[in-house]
Formats: structure tokens, sequence, C-alpha cells
């Protein structure tokens, strides 16, 4: 039997109505929609607390988080107007800039960045590839023939999950080992069932998600091995923007993680971004409304205090930066570090040496 999700229940059932701490909705309220990964990931918390803030601090206004699809889709959707807010990043902004990756197919790249505008950044964490110790798997190299979660398909976090694997293995989806192909939610139900291998999830650490599950189950995190930095695959994953490595400690997760030495992982930068038409003084009221009430937003997690600072949400912005979130921080004294930008110039350098490869 799985373990039960209680803490998650209560939040995933917040997420699908207006969240909690709120008033009942009246006809006359505003109502947004935030797009978000699944219940467990660092995400779905952050978008939580601020639709919580906002909902509870922002009268007249009230954010939906929907924690469905991936977040690819969802900066399309914000940037024709069919959605409010979205998880973003350098990572994503670069992927939408150059057309490539999930976006290979899309044709106005240049345009779309600035329709999108940044509020702050986080942390998004770092990728745990989570295996059951029974299962005998030690490495990365012993996945060969086995039923790996890489992401939702089309997603960011699969892209960065698949070039990680074939970085430290040379192993290919669908060719060295079967990839699992379902949304954030599904995956992490279906792992806890036992349906496939290895389940890769990005979250901070310690993550509630890999912490009620190492409560009933041994687990072990699959470390990265420095050696394989060289590889072809790596510098395409760290050539992205926003990608950061640390040691995972693992007192974190408690005795039945069965590593015994801090394990080597890496996760990138993300953030939220809304719609850059929505009015300048309603962005700046919920960006008061969010960092005013910060210790709220602490107290879901063990985590959120090293993931939601004022230092870290400027840390990793993307081009544009909102107006209303500018006024925010000109408001607090803080020096915003430069966005993330590309010139069309850059986005041209980087086609000819694509090209150039191809021809190799």
């Amino acid at each position: 039997m799985r373990p039960k999700f209680s803490k998650f229940a209560i939040i995933a059932a917040a997420a699908t109505v207006f969240v909690a701490g709120t008033v009942s909705v009246q006809a006359k309220d505003s109502r947004y929609s935030l797009g978000s990964l699944a219940e467990g990931t660092t995400p779905f918390l952050v978008n939580t607390a601020w639709a919580n803030a906002v909902n509870k601090y922002v009268p007249g206004h009230k954010v939906q988080v929907s924690a469905v699809g991936a977040a690819t889709r969802h900066a399309l959707l914000v940037s024709k107007g069919k959605m409010d807010f979205t998880m973003y990043g350098p990572g994503l902004y670069f992927l939408m800039y150059q057309q490539i990756g999930p976006y290979r197919k899309h044709k106005e790249g240049p345009q779309t960045v600035k329709k999108i505008s940044t509020l702050f950044s986080y942390p998004m964490g770092f990728y745990h590839p989570v295996v059951y110790e029974s299962s005998g798997i030690k490495n990365f190299r012993d996945i060969k023939g086995k039923k790996v979660f890489l992401g939702p398909p089309a997603g960011v976090a699969t892209r960065n999950a698949r070039l990680i694997v074939e970085a430290m293995t040379g192993y290919l989806p669908g060719r060295d080992y079967q990839q699992v192909k379902l949304g954030w939610g599904p995956a992490q139900t279906a792992f806890q069932d036992k349906k496939f291998d290895v389940w890769i999830t990005n979250t901070m650490a310690p993550s509630p998600a890999v912490s009620q599950l190492v409560l009933t189950n041994k687990i072990r995190l699959l470390p990265l091995d420095s050696k394989n930095f060289s590889h072809k695959s790596w510098k395409r994953y760290v050539g992205s923007p926003g990608t950061v490595r640390t040691k995972i400690d693992p007192k974190v997760y408690g005795k039945n993680l069965m590593n015994k030495e801090p394990i080597l992982a890496t996760g990138s930068f993300v953030g939220l971004a809304v719609r850059s038409d929505m009015d300048a003084d309603l962005v700046y009221k919920m960006m008061k409304a969010f960092w005013d009430h910060i210790d709220e937003a602490h107290a879901m997690s063990k985590s959120m205090s090293k993931t939601l600072t004022l230092k870290l949400a400027v840390a990793g912005m993307s081009d544009p930066v909102h107006p209303g979130a500018l006024r925010y921080y000109k408001e607090k004294g803080i020096n915003i570090e430069t966005p993330y930008k590309l010139t069309l110039a850059q986005r041209e350098a980087f086609r000819n040496r694509a090209k150039k490869r191809k021809r190799k």
C-alpha cells in the first residue's frame, strides 16, 4: 500500500479551488489562472503561496492554481493571454528565444518572450534521481533496460534529465532504457505503486514528496559523476542559463535513504512570471501581499525559507521584469541583478554554430 500524502491532498484540494485562507468568491472578483507543476514540487508550493497571499490580502482578486500540464505549455498560454501566471526562468526563456527543444516548431520566439514578464526568481531545486533500494540500482549506469521517468513529455525538465542521463551513461531513451511518459502528479503516484524503476523529480532538499516516500521505503539517490562533466550532453545542459550544482546531505531524508555520502546533484533557477500587459499597480499590490507576508509561505515547508528570499528573488530573473515588480523592489531598496537577455545577433550566432555542428 502506498503512503497517504495527507498534507498534499489538502494543498492539492486548495489548488483546484481558490486556495486556502480566502473568503468566498464574489461575482465581482477578478479571477486569474496560474499554471503550475504538480504537488510535491517546489514550484507547486511557491505558486500556492502566491495564490494564498493574493487571495487573502488583495481584495477583489482571486488566483486559481492549475497543476495540469508542463511549464513549456503554460508559458505559451501566458504569452497568448490565455493564462495569467506561470513558472518561468532563464532556461525557458533561452529555449523559447532560440526556438529549440520543446519550442523548435514555434516561429516567434523573440516576440513571444516580450509578452512574459518576470516577477521573482527562486531555486527550483535539484534533480533527485530516486530508486528503491530493492531495485539493485546503485548508479546511473545500472538503469540500462529500466523504465525511467525523466519528466512530462515536451517539458524543459525532461530535456534536462535526458541530457544528464546521456552525459552520465551515454544511454538514449528508446534505445537503452524505456522513457515513462506521464505528468508530474501521475508519475509520482505510479512510482509509489512501483510501476517503474527510476523517478527523476526536480525539487528542493528536503523534498516533501521524497520525504513522504522515504518514511516507509528504503530508497537511494543516484549521484552525478564529475568525471562525465566533459561529455557533450553535459555541456549542452549547462549551456542553458540558470543551472547550478550542489551536494545533498543524506541526513535530510533520514535513515531510510541508503546513500552514506553527500550526493552530487544539479538543478536550476526558475521563477514566477505574469502576462506583460497586466496592470502595473495590480502587480505591485500582489508583490506586496506576497513578500510582506513571506513568513506565511515559509511556514508551508522546511525548505521554503531557503527557497524564497528577496536576495534570491532578483538573482535569476529573465528579461523583461514587470514594472509592478520593479516598483516593489525599488521601494524596498533592492538592487536587481541584470536579468538574462538575448539579442537577435546572439540568436543568429547560436544558429550558425548549430549548423556547423550538423555539417560535422
